[in-house]
């Protein structure tokens, strides 16, 4: 019984060769035209934003409601103070797009008593506390860049909660709550500004055009069932300055699952053996029986 070898010839092997080459050449370049993870740029901002004094506030002095406390001048001025949203935290999407979230707190406490010889000591105890809070979209109009200014617009919406305490009997748990709504404004904000960034971590800012509104309202019955309403409304123009920090945050998404890149490497053929020059080997008689 004879076997016998069949043997490609080098010009065939070698034609063989250069279409597997051309084959690896196109996986690759198919595999690198295909996105497998996608980059979103995440900063994590922290500031603050400060307004000057305003020095023409609302002043009432023929208003005959006792419901609204006084001011530092002494008179029936503002009833709240709707400006003091500075400090805020932030995210920012690909640098020119930032939502933003701002706060405010105040707590004031009161006490007093009088005692009158021989007789009992009568107290004034009075508490205050203010929470506001406000949520709002910064938008840069060009790319911030070190060592530029980026003007930009600022839009939020805010609220703020009060609560008033006090032992006073006189004063009803309704025209209590009346009084603390009516430092509970309810408003928003809009301004123009620009930036100039000292690197891409801080910068400074102005406010340059900004306008404020905001809103406020109580009502109450008294033991005479007589009703109290109230309201207030403000709008306001206003100017500031802002110190920006910002820190990066580096976030990745892949656009493609495991199993859908497991698949694609199992069709990736297999890499060709090294090329030589040297001629395939000359059948021996020991090949052929």
């Amino acid at each position: 019984m004879s076997r016998s070898l069949s043997l490609l010839s080098p010009g065939q092997t070698e034609s063989l060769r250069a279409h597997r080459r051309t084959l690896v050449l196109g996986a690759g370049l198919l595999a690198l035209a295909l996105p497998t993870t996608a980059r979103a740029d995440l900063q994590l901002a922290v500031g603050s934003r400060m307004e000057p004094f305003r020095y023409t506030p609302a002043y009432f002095p023929y208003s005959m409601t006792t419901e609204r406390p006084p001011s530092q001048f002494q008179g029936k001025t503002g009833p709240y103070q709707a400006t003091a949203l500075s400090p805020y935290l932030g995210l920012f999407f690909a640098q020119r797009y930032g939502v933003l979230a701002s706060f405010d707190i105040a707590y004031a406490k009161s006490t007093g008593e009088t005692l009158a010889m021989g007789g009992t000591p009568v107290t004034d105890n009075n508490s205050f506390f203010q929470l506001g809070l406000a949520l709002g979209m910064k938008i840069y109009i060009t790319q911030p860049r070190a060592a530029k200014v980026a003007p930009y617009v600022y839009a939020d919406f805010y609220k703020y909660f009060a609560s008033l305490t006090t032992d006073n009997t006189n004063v009803t748990g309704e025209q209590a709550g009346a009084q603390a709504a009516l430092l509970s404004p309810v408003g928003g904000t809009f301004a123009f500004g620009a930036e100039y960034f000292f690197s891409p971590g801080f910068s400074i800012g102005s406010e340059i055009f900004g306008l404020r509104v905001g809103h406020v309202s109580g009502d109450y019955r008294d033991t005479s069932q007589t009703k109290h309403s109230n309201s207030y409304t403000t709008l306001s123009f206003y100017t500031g300055l802002s110190l920006n920090f910002r820190f990066q945050v580096q976030a990745s998404v892949r656009a493609t699952d495991d199993e859908k890149e497991e698949d694609r490497s199992r069709r990736r053929p297999d890499y060709p053996p090294p090329v030589t020059n040297n001629p395939p080997p000359v059948p021996t008689p020991e090949a052929v029986d």
